[in-house]
């Protein structure tokens, strides 16, 4: 047996002193990953580097890193890619840094790859073993997405552990089940029979209500009279068209309702938003309406262009800044922009559609993805339906990253890497700005995407967390009792808890099995090898509940640091909160045999 020290926080290279019994060894370097104290920010700068009018480009970059951070815990990283949609096609698996173990979310792995498939094929950039990827991501989701089905053809979340069906889920798996059609097999009857469930829950009015458990309360709380959701059902319904004409008077309906909504109410920016894009979709007479009506609606700075809800907008003149929403990619407002961007392109509006890009590629996180689930799946389509316009053969980049004191890092693009992410790691931590300077022809996404710890909770919290450890723990068995409920109104969306087990611990079996059976408790994952315990909830009230994680020392590790546990709102991470906690204390003699224990104190001093 032997204990390792360690001297130097450093993120793969880190010194080592190692004793066993009598024999003092020193080891240079030795290769071992360690996570740092305290929890871990991602943030990525986006930015569209347009050559293909003019021969150069430069554009400083602050990185928004603070002051208070766990020493040597920075990573900065820059990357180039020649396609749009490049950085989604590097990393299809993980597009984006949340869990996604719900029906909804499933659609992350499967929504996506028709996304790309679509594009490059269309683009001509389609090879084979960019097929052959896409295609095996596209029948795991799909048939994933199967063990969420009801038996009366509908779709939720947690599939059968929900009392009902999901009219928002089930009109988006009957949609993108059709549009997945044309590259892996897929019966008919897997698209008309969710169809005629939702058919049957259409209301005289012509509107869908939402009939299950309310996730995304943006798309499913049925502001302006459920027209968000009414005029995303009709997508799926036109959506159809080619297969059936079953459902004609149901179309029918559903955009007389939507037209009248538009006519006789106000209209929120997120119901306009997705109804704009629907009537634009389908071809209606009264999509000019709700275009302009959005128009108005539109925040511009420089060469961008974007939608925020309109809850924003109040928080703006109230003068009210949650530091989260300066610093994470609203998802919402990401979901809005990119409707609105679709509602530019079925318009043929494409050279108007530049601004809203330049946006939407700030917002986007260096796998090429976003903040959740539906933002990704809208902005990825939007970004594929623009890019087919303005895809070019003609690059030839030359892009340097400068930075202090007088360092750059270069990465080059030509037309036989064009479809390649290279990425480079800079040197040195400390750095705070970079210059992005580019010369040459053609089109290319850059991305400055950087990682620090944190071992404070964040401010301005919007859920009250409360982790305690039990008096019934001991040294080896953790017994964690985190109290929650939510404090930004009467209830979340759809919510999630990370729970961080301390150096050394995991959670067993048992311990799953027990979180499983607490009330309100929807889905229970783990990652990282059992060290961090996800919890789903359909939502987070007022009213605290209080979920007890158990755990056990798997390793004989001391002198562990605290740990967090962070919460957010899946649809919306700006609400979140996080609290650490510290496990019993253990010490260098509780973890050491008797005869090594006085020379590992020594060591460790």
């Amino acid at each position: 047996m032997f204990s390792i020290t360690w001297t130097k926080n450093s993120r793969w290279k880190s010194l080592l002193k190692i004793l066993g019994g009598s024999i003092s060894l020193r080891l240079r370097y030795l290769r071992l990953k360690r996570r740092p104290e305290g929890e871990t920010q991602y943030r990525t700068k986006g930015i569209l580097v347009d050559l293909r009018t003019k021969k150069d480009f430069m554009l400083a970059v602050a990185l928004d890193i603070p002051t208070d951070i766990v020493p040597d815990s920075e990573l900065i990283e820059v990357s180039l890619v020649g396609d749009l949609l490049g950085a989604a096609l590097e990393n299809l698996d993980k597009l984006i840094r949340q869990p996604y173990g719900c029906g909804e979310q499933n659609m992350l792995n499967f929504v996506p790859n028709i996304v790309i498939l679509d594009y490059l094929k269309a683009s001509n950039l389609l090879t084979n073993s960019i097929q052959q990827k896409a295609l095996k991501y596209l029948e795991l989701g799909y048939q994933r997405e199967l063990t969420y089905k009801h038996k009366d053809n509908s779709y939720s979340a947690f599939g059968e552990g929900d009392k009902n069906g999901s009219t928002w889920l089930t009109a988006f798996v009957a949609k993108s089940f059709k549009q997945a059609q044309k590259f892996i097999d897929i019966e008919s009857s897997a698209i008309i029979e969710p169809l005629r469930w939702l058919a049957a829950k259409q209301t005289r009015n012509g509107s869908f209500p939402e009939v299950g458990q309310v996730w995304h309360k943006q798309m499913q709380g049925g502001g302006s009279n459920g027209l968000a959701l009414t005029a995303y059902v009709l997508t799926a319904f036109v959506e159809s068209m080619s297969l059936t004409d079953e459902f004609k008077d149901t179309i029918d309906r559903a955009a007389r309702f939507v037209n009248e909504q538009i006519e006789k109410s106000s209209v929120d920016t997120y119901s306009l938003a997705v109804t704009s894009y629907a009537l634009n979709f389908a071809g209606h007479p009264a999509s000019d309406k709700a275009f302009s009506l959005l128009e108005s609606k539109s925040q511009t700075e420089g060469e961008s262009k974007w939608w925020i809800k309109d809850m924003e907008k109040d928080k703006e003149r109230e003068g009210i800044v949650n530091p989260w929403e300066t610093c994470i990619p609203n998802a919402i407002n990401v979901e809005v922009t990119a409707y609105v961007m679709l509602s530019y392109l079925y318009r043929n509006m494409y050279t108007e559609a530049l601004p809203i890009l330049r946006w939407l590629l700030a917002q986007q996180n260096g796998q090429g993805g976003f903040a959740s689930t539906q933002d990704t799946v809208v902005a990825l389509g939007a970004i594929a339906k623009l890019a087919k316009k303005i895809v070019g053969q003609n690059k030839d980049m030359s892009v340097a990253f400068e930075y202090p004191p007088g360092d750059s890092t270069k990465l080059k693009l030509n037309q036989d890497n064009a479809m390649v992410l290279q990425k480079a790691e800079l040197h040195s931590k400390k750095v705070r700005t970079i210059t992005v300077d580019a010369k040459g022809t053609g089109l290319g996404i850059v991305h400055i995407s950087y990682r620090y710890n944190v071992n404070k909770k964040g401010d301005f919290p919007l859920f009250n967390l409360a982790p305690k450890v039990e008096e019934a723990s001991t040294k080896d068995h953790l017994i964690l009792a985190v109290t929650l409920s939510f404090a930004g109104g009467k209830e979340s969306n759809m919510a999630v808890m990370e729970v961080t087990l301390p150096s050394g611990f995991t959670i067993d079996d048992e311990g799953l099995k027990a979180l499983k059976m607490t009330d309100k408790i929807k889905k229970v994952e783990t990652k990282d090898d059992d060290t961090v315990v996800i919890l789903y909830f359909d939502k987070v009230t007022s009213e605290s509940m209080c979920p007890v994680i158990s755990a056990y020392k798997s390793f004989k590790i001391a002198k562990q640091r605290p740990v967090p546990v962070t919460i957010y709102d899946y649809y919306d991470n700006s609400r979140r909160a996080t609290e650490f906690y510290s496990p019993m204390p253990s010490e260098i003699c509780d973890i050491c045999d008797a005869d090594d224990c006085q020379h590992i104190g020594r060591l460790s001093q």
